[in-house]
């Protein structure tokens, strides 16, 4: 699809409203002492929240409908087709979390998969593998990472993603957490990406990693910690 707009009420950068039940989800994401299924619970709860926020990122069309009663005329949007015009595409491992939620919700939407690894030693991500829907460059994306700290692993997914056509303005991030670090580092590359996030922490510490943040979200995801 050609690119479009920003859509109103959303900037660049949108950080979702902080609600108690948001608030406490997220705590059970933070707390060192939640069980595995605690936290599987929360980040799945979150990722939903999220995905909806991003799927009203996307440009919509109105359309004239009538109610049961007296036949009162509305005004609907309709969003766009996530099968014919979506697409989610995920950073391995962690964030398979989220796209399974976007699977669920919506059956037939095309999944891509990059597998991208930190070098712990650099902080630098290491490309293993991409695989993108073959018609990527006309759909619209959503890149689903559950934390972006230094922002590396999304700049090379979003990279590959403009290699293979698609349009950076169609390219939603979704992260649970962010270091403004990161968020600073992908709009740098790519100024025209739109980034969802679910808090904007304080930043990151000398080995890299988010602060408060929540510990490595795949290993406790995966119970692999």
């Amino acid at each position: 699809p050609p690119p479009h707009p920003q859509v109103p009420g959303y900037d660049r950068v949108h950080v979702m409203r902080r609600t108690f039940y948001s608030v406490h989800l997220m705590g059970r994401l933070r707390d060192a002492s939640s069980s595995r299924d605690q936290f599987v619970d929360a980040a799945r709860k979150l990722s939903v929240m999220l995905l909806s926020e991003a799927l009203g990122m996307l440009p919509h069309t109105p359309r004239p409908i009538k109610t049961p009663v007296d036949g009162a005329a509305y005004i609907t949007f309709d969003m766009p087709d996530p099968q014919r015009e979506l697409c989610v595409v995920n950073i391995m491992r962690a964030a398979s979390s989220m796209s399974d939620v976007m699977t669920r919700e919506y059956p037939g939407i095309p999944v891509g998969t990059v597998l991208i690894q930190r070098d712990e030693e650099t902080a630098e991500p290491v490309m293993f593998y991409s695989k993108l829907p073959p018609d990527v460059d006309k759909r619209r994306v959503i890149l689903v990472d559950p934390m972006l700290a230094t922002g590396g692993s999304i700049r090379e997914a979003i990279a590959v993603m403009r290699k293979a056509g698609v349009h950076e303005q169609n390219i939603i991030v979704v992260s649970i957490v962010a270091a403004p670090e990161g968020v600073d580092a992908v709009l740098r590359a790519n100024p025209l990406v739109r980034i969802l996030v679910g808090e904007m922490d304080r930043g990151l510490n000398a080995r890299k990693y988010i602060v408060p943040g929540l510990g490595d979200f795949g290993d406790r995801f995966y119970g692999t910690v």
